[in-house]
């Protein structure tokens, strides 16, 4: 397994510490059982489906800003000169 950042709150971290020490592991450990236990849980195509449902609202919210207004930043990528080009 390779290497994960999980940036969080300092409290937050702490109690997960403090309850993965409780049930006897690390919580980077406790971390990876689940990872493992969700990716065996099924195919890549339930899990995929699985993760769709659970974010369709924030993916449809974020097509809508996108068709409303553009891609953010957009603008800077468009109007950017070529590397070659005479400023």
């Amino acid at each position: 397994m390779t290497n994960l950042t999980i940036r969080m709150d300092p409290l937050e971290k702490d109690k997960l510490m403090a309850w993965a020490a409780a049930r006897g592991t690390s919580a980077t450990d406790y971390i990876k059982q689940l990872v493992a236990a969700d990716m065996a849980a099924g195919s890549p195509q339930e899990r995929a489906a699985a993760w769709f449902r659970e974010n369709e609202v924030a993916i449809s919210t974020e097509a809508q800003h996108i068709k409303n207004r553009g891609v953010p930043g957009s603008h800077l990528a468009l109007n950017h000169p070529w590397p070659d080009a005479k400023i």
